[in-house]
């Protein structure tokens, strides 16, 4: 099983704030193929670096990940998760639930700091993430 890791992951890295140990985690999972992220991470991230600075550390870090997309398949499995939830009380969003259907159907474990967020899934989170192996 491989990894798709979340936004929130990635924004750690990017700052300085993902322990060495994840970070040499993370880099050895991406070396190794067994970590990619969706097309749905990238926007958030994108959308979040407000400076050219800031946006080129996004696309240095991002360009060798392979990028999973949003399809029918994926829109479909994550209306269902959301409403699913929503019929148990709990509101989620549709990034969320996107990335969560891409996880599912790809049978990847979400690494995230808001596994919450991830409640019909396998979740990881950072501060673990060391600790597992590839």
């Amino acid at each position: 099983m491989g990894y798709l890791i979340d936004t929130c992951v990635l924004i750690d890295h990017l700052t300085g704030r993902l322990s060495p140990d994840a970070g040499a985690w993370l880099e050895q999972v991406v070396a190794s193929g067994s970590a990619a992220t969706s097309v749905i991470v990238y926007h958030e991230l994108l959308y979040g670096a407000r400076t050219e600075k800031a946006r080129a550390a996004v696309e240095k870090l991002l360009k060798a990940w392979e990028m999973l997309p949003v399809d029918r398949r994926v829109a479909g499995r994550a209306a269902e998760i959301r409403r699913d939830q929503a019929a148990k009380g709990r509101t989620l969003g549709m990034s969320d639930c996107l990335i969560a259907a891409t996880a599912e159907l790809r049978n990847l474990k979400v690494v995230a700091s808001n596994v919450k967020d991830f409640p019909t899934v396998e979740t990881v989170l950072p501060e673990k993430i060391a600790t597992i192996g590839l």
